[in-house]
Order: structure tokens, then C-alpha cells, then sequence
């Protein structure tokens, strides 16, 4: 795996992708593996932690990323956040691949956070609603952006995904959440679960 591989918490740079026949053309700048690392704007990282207080854990960042969250401790690439406890409050944006990662890292968060060594977490992840490593985050808070956000390269360039984002929320201060993040698009949580719902798409 290139070392870029699991460090990019802020990064829409994918690796082991599939053939760029397979991506639409206006995404192939976005998930080339040989572009480069995309973060998270500054906005977004403040105002979770308005809502965090302060965040301990980065579990997939790189030390350029944390100038800006800040955290006390971050996990690289090479220090492989999936095999890390995080212990603390947790801000995460897992890797954008489409090996399954994201959804490895989504596993791992709610892990962490209902086996109480979380006790609280914002996660930002694309609008993918369709797959299956979702659903599991229609238990928590949902902060559906109305905008595709616009990542900063290490170069100052400024991009978008093609789809819009989600942060969830996973924690007991889910008014505050509702509070800081309703000015980036609806936060809603799920009354009720369908008694039966169709297959979600199992992908990245």
C-alpha cells in the first residue's frame, strides 16, 4: 500500500483505486493517487471543537494536518490509527480509498465510542447514504452539509467532492452539536427504523 495509504484524515486523495475509466471525469483530479493531500478547512475543525472542547485524538491525520485541529495526539500513516486505542475525544475524517477503509475507520469509531473509551466524537465522511458502512450512523446525530465542502491542499488549492458531506455526532451533547453545525446544512437524527428497509449498496 503507498505510504499515503491510512494518514489521510484530511485527504481526498484515494489510493488503489479503480481504473480511471471506472471515475467519472470530474472526479479523476479528486481520487488520483498521485495527487495531493486534501484537509479539512479550518471552519470546520473550530467549531468541532466548540463542540468537543478540545480534541485528544486524530486517529488518520499527518503532522501538516494537525497545525490545524490541534490535537493532543494523531495517528499517521505509518502509525496505523485502525490498530491505536483512542482514548479521548475524537475527531475524525477518515480516508476518502475505495478499498473499504472508510468504512474500517467508521467501524472502529463507533467501537471505540460504545465501549466507552470515546466519550465523544465528531466524524465527517461524503454523503454515502447508499453503502453499507452507513447505517450503522443513523443512530447518531446527522449534520447533512448543504454544500460540497471545499478541501485545502498542502499547496493552499481549494477542491470539492462531488458529493456533499456529513458530520455525525456521537456523544451527550448532541443540542450543542445541533447549535454549532446547523449553520453548515440540517441536523437531524432518525425517529424510527423502517421494519424492513432494501439491501444498502454493499461499496466505498
Amino acid at each position: 500500500m503507498p505510504t499515503i495509504g491510512g494518514m489521510s484524515n484530511h485527504t481526498l486523495t484515494l489510493t488503489g483505486e479503480p481504473p480511471a475509466t471506472a471515475i467519472p471525469a470530474n472526479m479523476r483530479h479528486i481520487v488520483s493517487s498521485e495527487t495531493e493531500q486534501w484537509f479539512t478547512p479550518a471552519r470546520y475543525i473550530e467549531a468541532a471543537r466548540l463542540v468537543l472542547g478540545t480534541i485528544d485524538i486524530d486517529p488518520a491525520s499527518c503532522e501538516l494536518a494537525n497545525r490545524t485541529v490541534k490535537a493532543t495526539r494523531f495517528f499517521t500513516a505509518a502509525d496505523d490509527g485502525l490498530r491505536q486505542p483512542w482514548n479521548g475525544r475524537v475527531f475524525l475524517n477518515p480516508p476518502y480509498r475505495r478499498d473499504g477503509i472508510q468504512g474500517k475507520f467508521v467501524n472502529k469509531l463507533i467501537l471505540e465510542f460504545e465501549t466507552g473509551c470515546c466519550p465523544e466524537a465528531i466524524l465527517l465522511v461524503g454523503n454515502r447514504t447508499e453503502c453499507d458502512w452507513f447505517q450503522p450512523l443513523y443512530s447518531y446525530i446527522l449534520c447533512f452539509t448543504d454544500h460540497r465542502i471545499k478541501f485545502v491542499s498542502s499547496t493552499g488549492k481549494h477542491d470539492s467532492p462531488v458529493n456533499a458531506n456529513v458530520f455525525a455526532y456521537l456523544g451527550p451533547n448532541g443540542r450543542r452539536f445541533c447549535e454549532v453545525f446547523q449553520r453548515f446544512g440540517a441536523v437531524l437524527r432518525q425517529v424510527a427504523k423502517p421494519a424492513e428497509a432494501p439491501a444498502a449498496v454493499n461499496e466505498d
